[in-house]
C-alpha cells in the first residue's frame, strides 16, 4: 500500500520523524518496506502489508496508529473514536438483504442538494500522490475514506433508481443465471448465481458487484444532485470467489477479501458526509447480529515462553498500554479486549506477538535449545524419499521438478491461471518426457553421454491423490529408465514393477511404500556432504556450437596434454571439451575431440568460432602435430 507522509502527519501534533525513520521502524517492528519516493512536496511510503494485518492496515489510519504505538506518540482526532450519531432514519430508502451470511451490514446514507466538481486541491494532492486519478468531488470523497480508514464506500445517483410510492430502494442479493451487468469503465460482465449483486429494490436491475466494482446505471455524473452512499460488510469469502471468477480485481474487493470489522460502516459515512456536505435526509443500517469484541487472555509466563525472554510484567503492561487496549489485570495474567478494527487478535499467541515486535525481536538473546526428551517419530515418506533420491544420484541421475498444472487430466481447476494448464496431473511421465525431450538437445553442453533424470511428486486421479515416483532416460542400454527402475525396486526389496513408456518408467511410491518396512532410524545415507569449492553458474540463453578436432601425436603425448593445449587456446568461449576417440598405429596415437562453444553475451557465428579453431590447430601444428 502506498502511503502519503503528509497524509500520516495529520494525525498528530507532533512532528513525525522523516520519512526515511519511519520506513526503518516499521521494517524492523512491523512492515516490509518495497521504496521511499518523493511526489511532489509530499514523501510516499510504500508498505508491503501482510494479510494478518490488511484487515486494519490496508488505511492511513492503520498505519498512524501502528506508528503512535511503535513511536510512543499519540492521534490526535481518532475517526474511530468520535462519537458517531447516524441518525434520522430514512424515509425515502428501503434496505433489504436477502442473503444475511453474505452480508453482514448494510449501512447507507441519502444526501440531498450536493453539487458534483472538481475536489479541493489538498484531497486531490493526498490521492495524486498514493497514484489515484482525481474523478470528482464526489467519487474522490468515497476514495479517500477507503484510503484512510479501510471501509470502501459506492455513491449512487438517487435519482437514476426507480421509485415507487416516492421512495427508492436497494436489495442484496445472488445474481441470476445469465443476468448481465455494465461496471463504471463500461465491460459488461455475466455474473450468474454465484455472485453477490447490489440491486434496485424497485426495477430489479443490478446496480453494483458487491464487493468489487459498482455498476454504470447509477454512476454519479456533472448532473447528479441526490446520492444514496452505501458503506457495507460482505463475506470476505464471496468477494474472493466473485473477484477471481469474474478476474476483476480491485482496491475494494482487496479490502473485503481481508475482512475489515463491521463496525467501520458507520464511521466511514460519518466521514464522507463531512467531505461531502449537502442535506442528510437520513441513514439506514442493516445489521442484524452485532458482532461483539472478544478478550483474549494471556498471562506474564506465557509471553516468556513463546518468546524466549525474561520480560517484566511491569514492561509487557506498558507495551499494552502502547497499543491504547482496554485490559485488565489478575496476578500475572492480562485479559485484552482488542479495538473493533483489530480483527486478527484473536487468540493469547497473537498478543504475544504484539509484545514481542514491539520489545523488539533484536532484544530477544539467542540461546541453545533445551535437550531433546525423546527421538522424532521416523517419517517413512520421507525416509524412503531420500533412500531413493540418494540412490538415483549415486547413479548420475538428477532430480527434476515438473509442473503440476498440466493441458490435461482427471481433475479439472475451477478457476485455471491459463489455458493449457486446466488440469491437474494424473501422472508424471508426460511432463518427465517433455523434460528428457528438452533436456537431450543440451546433451553435448552438458558433457554428458545420455540425460537421466527423475521426480517424486504427487499425482491427482479420479480416486485421489498419491506420491508418484518416475525415471526418464535417453539411454537404451544399461542405464535405461527400464533397468534403473527395476534395480531400484529390487535394492528397497519390493516386487512391485514400474509402467515403462518411451522413456520413463512410473511407480507409485505410495503402493510401494504400503509393502515396505517402517524405518527405525535416519541411517548414514541421509547424511550429505557438502563439496567445498562447488560452483552453480546459471546457463546461457544462446545457442551453443559444436566442432570436432582430430590429430596424430607421439606415442609419448598423453591425451590430457593436449586437452590442456586446446583449453589454453580456446578461451572464454569454450564451455565443455571432452575426450570421445582414441587409437593408436604405426607409434603414433590419434586422439579426437568434442568441444562445444558458447557465449553468455550473444549467438556466436561460425566466423567467430572458425577463428577460434584456426588458432588451436595452429598451436598444435607449431607443437610438431598432425591435425587431420
Amino acid at each position: 500500500m502506498k502511503v502519503s507522509y503528509e497524509w500520516l502527519q495529520s494525525y498528530f501534533d507532533e512532528k513525525l520523524p522523516s520519512p526515511d525513520e519511519i520506513a526503518r521502524v516499521l521494517t524492523f517492528h512491523a512492515f516490509e518496506i518495497e521504496g521511499v519516493e518523493t511526489i511532489g512536496s509530499d514523501t510516499v511510503i510504500a508498505v508491503d502489508v501482510l494479510p494478518n494485518r490488511s484487515s486494519d492496515c490496508l488505511s492511513h489510519r492503520g498505519i498512524a496508529r501502528e506508528l503512535a504505538t511503535l513511536l510512543s506518540l499519540s492521534l490526535v482526532d481518532d475517526p474511530l473514536k468520535r462519537e458517531v450519531h447516524a441518525v434520522p432514519d430514512s424515509n425515502v430508502l428501503e434496505v433489504v438483504v436477502d442473503n444475511p451470511e453474505l452480508c453482514l451490514r448494510f449501512s447507507a446514507v441519502v444526501v440531498n442538494n450536493v453539487s458534483v466538481g472538481p475536489s479541493p486541491e489538498w484531497l486531490r494532492k493526498r490521492l495524486e500522490a498514493i497514484g489515484q486519478k482525481s474523478i470528482n468531488n464526489i467519487v474522490d470523497a468515497t476514495n479517500y475514506v477507503m484510503f484512510d480508514l479501510g471501509q470502501p464506500l459506492h455513491a449512487f445517483d438517487r435519482d437514476k433508481l426507480a421509485e415507487h410510492d416516492g421512495g427508492v430502494a436497494i436489495t442484496v442479493r445472488v445474481g441470476k443465471k445469465n443476468e448481465r451487468i455494465t461496471i463504471l469503465s463500461g465491460e459488461e460482465y455475466e455474473v450468474g448465481e454465484n455472485n453477490l449483486l447490489i440491486t434496485d429494490g424497485n426495477s430489479g436491475a443490478p446496480l453494483g458487484i458487491a464487493g468489487v466494482k459498482g455498476g454504470a446505471r447509477a454512476a454519479i455524473d456533472e448532473n447528479t444532485t441526490n446520492l444514496i452512499i452505501e458503506a457495507a460488510h460482505f463475506n470476505y469469502v464471496s468477494v474472493r470467489k466473485t473477484s477471481q471468477a469474474l478476474k476483476l480485481m480491485t482496491d475494494a474487493s482487496i479490502r473485503f477479501q481481508n475482512e475489515p470489522s463491521p463496525e467501520l460502516t458507520r464511521y466511514a459515512l460519518a466521514e464522507v458526509v463531512t467531505l461531502l456536505g449537502g442535506e442528510i435526509e437520513g441513514f439506514v443500517d442493516q445489521y442484524p447480529e452485532p458482532t461483539a469484541l472478544k478478550p483474549v487472555s494471556v498471562s506474564v509466563r506465557e509471553v516468556n515462553r513463546f518468546l524466549g525472554t525474561d520480560i517484566s510484567h511491569v514492561r509487557i503492561e506498558n507495551i499494552i498500554k502502547r497499543f491504547n487496549f482496554i485490559y485488565k489485570t489478575d496476578g500475572d495474567v492480562f485479559t485484552v479486549v482488542p479495538p473493533f478494527e483489530r480483527t486478527d487478535l484473536s487468540i493469547k499467541e497473537d498478543i504475544i506477538e504484539e509484545v514481542g515486535r514491539v520489545y523488539g525481536y533484536e532484544h530477544i538473546v539467542s540461546s541453545v535449545l533445551p535437550p531433546r526428551s525423546r527421538m522424532p517419530a521416523i517419517n517413512k515418506k520421507f525416509y524412503y524419499a531420500e533412500k531413493i533420491r540418494r540412490f538415483l544420484t549415486d547413479l548420475g541421475f538428477s532430480e527434476v521438478y515438473t509442473h503440476a498444472l498440466v493441458g490435461s487430466g482427471d481433475v479439472e481447476l475451477v478457476n485455471a491461471l491459463s489455458a493449457d494448464c486446466l488440469f491437474l496431473r494424473n501422472t508424471l511421465t508426460n511432463t518427465l518426457q517433455e523434460s528428457l525431450k528438452r533436456n537431450n538437445h543440451n546433451t553435448e553442453l552438458l558433457g554428458l553421454p545420455y540425460i537421466g533424470i527423475f521426480e517424486i511428486g504427487t499425482v491427482f486421479t479420479t480416486d485421489g491423490e498419491h506420491t508418484s515416483l518416475g525415471i526418464a532416460s535417453s539411454d537404451s542400454g544399461e542405464n535405461s529408465a527400464e533397468n534403473i527402475c527395476a534395480k531400484l525396486l529390487i535394492n528397497l526389496g519390493t516386487n512391485i514393477k514400474g509402467i515403462c513408456v518411451d522413456g520413463v518408467c512410473e511407480v507409485s511410491l505410495s503402493t510401494v511404500l504400503e509393502g515396505l518396512p517402517n524405518p527405525e532410524s535416519y541411517d548414514q545415507f541421509l547424511i550429505t556432504n557438502v563439496i567445498q569449492g562447488t560452483k552453480f553458474i546459471p546457463i546461457s540463453p544462446y545457442p551453443f556450437v559444436l566442432r570436432d578436432i582430430a590429430l596424430w601425436v607421439p606415442e609419448s603425448v598423453s591425451g590430457e596434454d593436449v586437452l590442456v593445449t586446446i583449453k589454453k587456446e580456446a578461451g572464454e568461449l569454450l564451455h565443455t571439451l571432452r575426450q570421445f576417440d582414441e587409437y593408436k598405429k604405426d607409434g603414433r596415437v590419434s586422439y579426437a575431440f568434442r568441444l562445444v562453444f558458447q557465449s553468455y553475451e550473444k549467438t556466436l557465428t561460425d566466423e567467430e568460432v572458425g577463428e577460434v579453431m584456426k588458432k588451436i590447430e595452429t598451436t598444435l601444428h607449431d607443437r610438431g602435430f598432425e591435425v587431420r
